[in-house]
């Protein structure tokens, strides 16, 4: 794995916070979902290990705290406006896992995924932010 070629991506919340690791075409290559202390630990941990190409922020809820830890890490980061993300991030959800049994027979505009899906917003904040810097060079 190339760490110069990966984007981290953040959905920063009030309780928890989605992380996505994702290639230059999009594909995730790791996504969980943190409290804000299991972050700062991991985010000590992984920056050790490896150097993101980028860091893209979600700007929704709770990004005041995440951007203040970032700044005195001295990581540099793009806000990337999140809007809608909660709806494509079930979609893509849904996509990856399909409903099962009774659940299937339910339009998917009315299920809501049964465990948190801050991690797949992370997904959805990391690909808004390739079509952003889509074209950029040296990539």
């Amino acid at each position: 794995m190339n760490p110069r070629k990966l984007i981290l991506a953040i959905d920063p919340g009030r309780e928890k916070i989605g992380i996505a690791i994702l290639d230059l075409k999009g594909n995730v290559v790791f996504k969980t979902i943190l409290s804000f202390s299991e972050f700062t630990s991991w985010c000590g941990k992984i920056s050790s290990e490896c150097e993101f190409l980028r860091v893209a922020v979600g700007s929704g809820t709770g990004k005041e705290r995440v951007i203040d830890f970032l700044r005195q890490k001295e990581i540099s980061y793009t806000l990337v406006d999140e809007r809608g993300s909660s709806e494509e991030a079930r979609r893509l959800y849904f996509y990856e896992n399909p409903p099962r049994g009774w659940r299937r027979f339910i339009p998917l505009s009315l299920l809501f995924p049964e465990r948190s899906f801050d991690d797949w917003q992370a997904v959805v904040i990391g690909r808004r932010f390739l079509e952003l810097i889509q074209g950029e060079e040296n990539l």
